[in-house]
């Protein structure tokens, strides 16, 4: 599970379902990446850092699972 991610996605107010939107793919897949059983792909990855922090949070951070 990425808990800083989730942590930011709550404090951006984020959806699952416009981040799933967002990224074009649906909100149960995007759901099982954020439970880490499923790969995101580097450029979700990107996409989601520039989304949330304007790309000035780290991906290490965001994407560190715990």
């Amino acid at each position: 599970m990425f808990k800083n991610l989730l942590i930011e996605l709550i404090k951006n107010n984020m959806e699952i379902p416009k981040i799933a939107a967002f990224l074009n793919i649906s909100a149960k897949t995007l759901e099982l990446k954020l439970l880490g059983k499923k790969e995101f792909k580097i450029v979700e990855c990107l996409k989601i850092q520039d989304l949330i922090g304007d790309g000035n949070i780290c991906l290490e951070y965001l994407f560190k699972k715990n």
